[in-house]
Order: structure tokens, then C-alpha cells, then sequence
């Protein structure tokens, strides 16, 4: 079993486990659903224009969104059932942090547009020539220009298909023990299923919150609020209720990981810096560190974090612009450059860096029960 933790993590990269909540009962099968209305006219010509490239794509029908996609009928069935509770997922952290969401998560607005691909070439093709995105490391994305979702199943990811193989040939020779390899295909198909829940709902929460204009998608917004707030999403199981409102999510082992090895990334890095690093071990512990943080702040500091994404999303709407405080400073800009100013940006709403940091930690290690290290005091936190 260890081993094949391991092939499937060396296989998938940046990709971790999920799972995802709206119902406790299974996806039934794809129903034909017809509302009233059709779609936007531009919205429908785009669509037509998508099916005519990818001739292989059905249309599907939610409340909230327009599904393209060749994906089996019955796994599209789970992922536009997932693409709704995260639509539902994202109205209670919106009204739990008193925040107006607009109606890009109401039933009857305009539809958003996903597109799952089935195969992993047609998503990179699509990603290359429709969003000038290279994506070949990618499960999926949120397109801001375009306004799409578009992922594809790991399913078809190369390690994946490696390993399926080789439970198929196993199989196929007869050779005992028979029960290895169905329990390699069961761990496989249910990697699968958790894998594809995580990135449906990541990248939905991403659209949602962006059309929302709850945590806009640019390029100024630091990667530990936009990344941390949709990881924090992440189911830990399919069937379970998600949301950075509860205490664990689909990266929360991870961190807790991290917080047992002290590998935790110093706060002052987390939240100073504008993008994650660009590869290996550290950019895992940033997404988890990310999603661990904003889910605290969620449940901890919700008024704080409220403050944060209002100022965030339009600073003459915040308590902070950062024009007045450069002219406070003289009229110069802030000594340290950006990062400097990404630091007093988080401490004017969260307090001194270092003081957040001993609190934060502190009370996901008793969450967790890791040990206060000697001499610290022992503080209680109640989810």
C-alpha cells in the first residue's frame, strides 16, 4: 500500500487527494434537466463553437452551469452534482463572513461554462490554443479572460494509466495472489474519484468567488489568499460537506504533517510574497500551509478576514489603501518594495506577523494534538 502511495504521488506531481458534500447519497444517473430560458447568446455561440472543434462533447445542464464534456454520463452526473455544492459550499462561507456575493452564486443567473475533457491531450490542446495556457502540468484551471472551468479526469494522467495497466495485465495472467492487483485497481479507481473531486471543486471555487467578486482573480492577489481560500475548499471525501467553515480539508494531513516536522513555511514568507515557489516540496507545503491558514481565519478571525477580502477586492472599499500609507511615508514608496508592503498589509488586518504566527500554530497543533513545545504556553482552541 505504501508503495503505491507513493507511485501515485510521484505520478501526479502538484495533485492531491480530495473528496467533496451537498447530499450523503451518491450521484444517480444523467438526467435530461430543462429550465426555462436558454443561455446568454454569446454564451451559446461560444458553446456551439467548442462542440464543433471537439466534436466528441456532450452537453450537460446544471442550475448554475453548462457542462461540455465526453467524460462517462455517470461520472459527468458526480462532477456537475460536486460543481453545485461548491456553488452552495461557497454561499455559506459567503454568508457566514457577512459578505454580498452578488448573484454569480444563485440559482437562475447565467450559467458558467466547464469543460471536461475525457482525454488529456484534448485538455492541453484546448488549454494552448484557447487560453495561451501551458498545461501540461495542470489537472485543471480557472480561466479569468474566458470566464471557463476546464479539466480534465486523472484518469488519463500517464502514471495513472501506467499503473492501471499494470493491475490490468496482473489480471489478465492469472498469477495469485488475484486479490493484489483488484486492490490495486480499487485504490486506483478511488485516487480517481477523490483526485477529480479536488480539482472540480478547487477550480469551481475559483470561478464562483472570482464572478463574485469575493477574491478577484489578477495578478496582484497574493497566492496565500486566492490558492489557500480554494484549497481550503477541498473535499477530504466526495461525500462529505466541505468548506473552509470546517476544521480539516483534503490538504490538511498534509499540513499537519508539516506542523509535526516543523516544515511549516515561516509566516513572514507565506503571506509577504506574491506567488508560490515555482516547483518541488516547498510549493506543496505553501498550497497546504494556504489552505490551512485560510480556514483558520474562516473560523478564527472571521471579521478580519471579512475586512481582508473587501480590501482585497476593491481597496477604496477597505480600511486600507495603499496610497495614502506611501504618502504617510513622506511620499515614498515602502522601504522592502512589494513584499514589505504585502507584510503591513497583513498586519494592519491581522496583527504583528510574529504574534499571529505563535497563535495560528499553536492552535493547529492542539487541533491536531501535536505537543506545545516546552516552555510555550498551552492555549485552548475550540473548533
Amino acid at each position: 500500500m505504501r508503495f503505491l502511495a507513493l507511485l501515485l504521488v510521484s505520478a501526479l506531481g502538484w495533485l492531491h487527494l480530495a473528496g467533496v458534500p451537498l447530499t450523503q447519497a451518491p450521484a444517480g444517473p444523467p438526467v435530461e434537466i430543462r429550465l426555462e430560458g436558454g443561455l446568454d447568446p454569446r454564451l451559446a455561440s461560444r458553446v456551439d463553437a467548442i462542440m464543433d472543434e471537439y466534436p466528441e462533447l456532450r452537453r450537460h445542464r446544471t442550475t448554475r452551469f453548462e457542462i461540455l464534456s465526453d467524460l462517462d454520463g455517470d461520472v459527468v452526473a458526480e462532477h456537475a452534482q460536486l460543481l453545485e455544492r461548491t456553488a452552495h459550499a461557497v454561499g455559506d462561507f459567503s454568508a457566514a463572513l457577512g459578505l454580498q456575493a452578488g448573484g454569480a452564486l444563485q440559482a437562475g443567473s447565467d450559467r458558467r461554462l466547464v469543460i471536461a475533457f475525457a482525454d488529456r491531450t484534448h485538455f492541453i490542446e484546448f488549454a494552448a490554443t484557447h487560453d495561451q495556457v501551458a498545461a501540461r502540468w495542470l489537472g485543471g484551471y480557472f480561466s479569468p479572460a474566458g470566464g471557463h472551468l476546464v479539466y480534465h479526469t486523472v484518469a488519463d494522467h500517464p502514471g495513472v494509466r501506467r499503473l492501471a495497466r499494470h493491475a490490468e495485465s496482473e489480471a489478465e495472467a492469472g498469477t495469485p495472489p488475484f486479490e493484489g492487483a483488484e486492490r490495486l485497481q480499487d485504490d486506483l479507481d478511488r485516487f480517481v474519484v477523490r483526485a477529480d473531486a479536488a480539482v472540480v471543486v478547487h477550480e469551481a471555487t475559483h470561478m464562483l468567488l472570482h464572478h463574485a467578486g469575493l477574491v478577484v482573480a489578477t495578478i496582484d492577489q497574493p497566492m496565500w489568499l486566492t490558492e489557500g481560500i480554494a484549497g481550503s475548499f477541498e473535499p477530504v471525501e466526495p461525500t462529505r460537506k466541505f468548506g473552509p467553515l470546517r476544521p480539516e480539508n483534503n490538504r490538511t494531513k498534509e499540513f499537519r504533517r508539516m506542523l509535526r516536522d516543523d516544515e511549516v513555511p515561516p509566516l513572514v514568507e507565506l503571506v509577504g510574497r506574491r506567488d508560490f515557489p515555482k516547483t518541488g516540496r516547498s510549493q506543496h507545503d505553501h498550497y497546504a500551509a494556504s489552505a490551512a491558514l485560510c480556514s483558520w481565519l474562516a473560523r478564527h478571525r472571521p471579521l478580519q478576514l471579512q475586512a481582508y477580502l473587501l480590501h482585497r477586492s476593491d481597496p477604496m472599499r477597505g480600511p486600507l489603501d495603499r496610497a495614502a500609507v506611501d504618502r504617510v511615508a513622506l511620499g515614498a514608496p515602502i522601504e522592502g518594495g512589494d513584499d514589505a508592503w504585502r507584510l503591513l498589509e497583513f498586519e494592519r488586518f491581522f496583527g504583528d506577523v510574529a504574534t499571529f504566527e505563535k497563535t495560528w500554530l499553536r492552535s493547529e497543533r492542539a487541533a491536531a494534538s501535536i505537543p506545545i513545545a516546552t516552555g510555550e504556553e498551552q492555549v485552548e482552541f475550540l473548533d
